[in-house]
């Protein structure tokens, strides 16, 4: 007998308490509701910024110094200073996460280049950069009905994804426009997810996740024009354990057409199976056995603690 999804049912927006949602913003912990950024902020402006998401899971973040690396990275990249170092961006995080109350949450946080200076567009004369956070109640990214069914994706030609000479991919930005087109593209085709190429035509990514192609007897995910995701990192250690090959390479559109199974990898989801490509049935056209394995295996992991900080652990 196949082995089925286990996927947690109570993570939905009904039972989600918004009214606990907070901020970190200019020092000080705040409702969700009530964090303003200024109009003038370059984040706003010209998306001259870097974030990342982690979330929480029964009291504890997931492989938060991972984030924390790629955070820090992506603003030394692009010269951009949160005001803390790495233990004050933990403290400020676990602070958020023990105001809200909330055991299992998103966690966005962010570095922008601050406000304005009137009478200059120069980044290096604006030097107020501004750090802030958020933390919501963690809604997945596909809820079980969802997820057995799987995601209906078409790679979308003609919006190659923005090329890693011009935005580095590493530095996680908000540079979507080309995600945005793309998945109006797809939507007006009926499809769920726009999945973009890279200038060179291989596969690259989706809009907020990262493609992964089970063929050829292993795992295997696009190691260019990229961000280096987390959870797909967590995908291919958790297949390491179960035997399952897993690298990262070229992967041209013909041979993901062919794959037996594919998921897309998230932090909000941590894996979401692709059912359907381009209109065509992905192997059987449902969750295969080894997504399944991969994405049952990350729950239990979780559950036993496997990569998890405890909140209270961090003062």
């Amino acid at each position: 007998m196949a082995e089925a999804l286990n996927i947690p049912t109570h993570l939905t927006v009904e039972n989600a308490d918004f009214s606990r949602a907070m901020a970190w913003l200019d020092g000080a912990v705040v409702p969700l509701e009530e964090a303003r950024i200024p109009v003038r902020d370059l984040g706003l402006m010209y998306a001259d910024m870097t974030y990342d998401v982690v979330h929480t899971w029964k009291g504890g973040f997931f492989r938060l110094e991972d984030h924390l690396d790629r955070f820090l990275a992506s603003c030394e990249g692009l010269r951009l200073d949160p005001g803390t170092d790495r233990d004050g961006l933990r403290r400020r995080l676990a602070a958020l996460v023990r105001a809200s109350g909330l055991p299992d949450t998103l966690v966005y946080f962010a570095c922008t280049r601050g406000t304005a200076v009137p009478g200059t567009r120069d980044p290096a004369r604006h030097r107020a950069h501004r750090f802030f956070a958020t933390v919501t109640p963690l809604v997945l990214r596909g809820q079980p009905e969802e997820m057995r069914r799987g995601l209906h994706a078409m790679i979308v030609r003609g919006i190659p994804r923005i090329a890693a000479a011009s935005v580095n991919p590493h530095w996680k930005n908000t540079h979507w426009g080309d995600f945005h087109r793309a998945t109006f593209v797809a939507r007006d085709s009926g499809e769920d997810v726009a999945l973009l190429l890279a200038t060179d035509g291989a596969v690259a990514e989706a809009p907020g996740f990262n493609i992964v192609a089970y063929l050829d007897g292993g795992l295997v995910a696009p190691d260019a024009n990229v961000l280096p995701g987390v959870s797909c990192r967590t995908m291919f250690e958790i297949a390491g354990d179960l035997g399952i090959p897993a690298r990262y390479g070229r992967l041209m559109p013909e041979e993901l057409a062919r794959a037996e199974e594919a998921f897309l990898t998230a932090t909000s989801c941590g894996l979401f199976p692709v059912t359907r490509l381009d209109g065509r049935p992905v192997g059987k056209g449902v969750p295969g056995p080894v997504t399944t394995r991969l994405l049952n295996a990350y729950y239990e992991r979780k559950n036993a603690g496997w990569r998890i900080t405890p909140v209270e652990t961090i003062r």
